[in-house]
């Protein structure tokens, strides 16, 4: 088997994967979820419109930047509150989650680990003295 079958033949067991299949669903419910749909475009305004602020240099109203700051994080607050985007948050981190173990597992590869038998270690801290060995 060739590396490139080899990543197709990876390529469908992820999406064989119920994270994927969560991600996907989460995905739709926030694609049909209207309100949500009006919040974030909302916020791509706002975001515009601070841009468009900002770029005025030395002539942009800090009172109207800080206004839009505020007017963006309450938006935002009350965008992450909202269910679909929750279980689409949640969804994406066992994504994340998986993409990193493949990741990890592929350096392992790359480092001469016997594919069959070697295991992730824990999280590197950058701590010594919390080292479990990385090879």
């Amino acid at each position: 088997m060739s590396i490139e079958s080899a990543l197709r033949e990876l390529g469908k067991e992820i999406q064989k994967d119920q994270r994927f299949a969560a991600l996907q669903a989460a995905a739709s419910a926030n694609d049909a979820d209207q309100s949500l749909q009006q919040q974030m475009q909302e916020l791509q305004l706002i975001s515009l419109k601070y841009q468009q602020e900002a770029e005025k240099g030395e002539e942009a109203s800090q009172d109207r930047i800080a206004e839009l700051q505020q007017d963006y994080q309450k938006l935002y607050s009350d965008i992450m509150e909202n269910e679909n985007m929750q279980k689409y948050s949640a969804a994406a981190s066992e994504m994340e989650q998986m993409a990193q173990y493949i990741s990890t597992m592929i350096g392992l590869f790359f480092d001469g680990q016997d594919p069959a038998t070697c295991e992730p270690q824990a999280e590197c801290t950058h701590d010594c003295c919390t080292c479990g060995g990385c090879h």
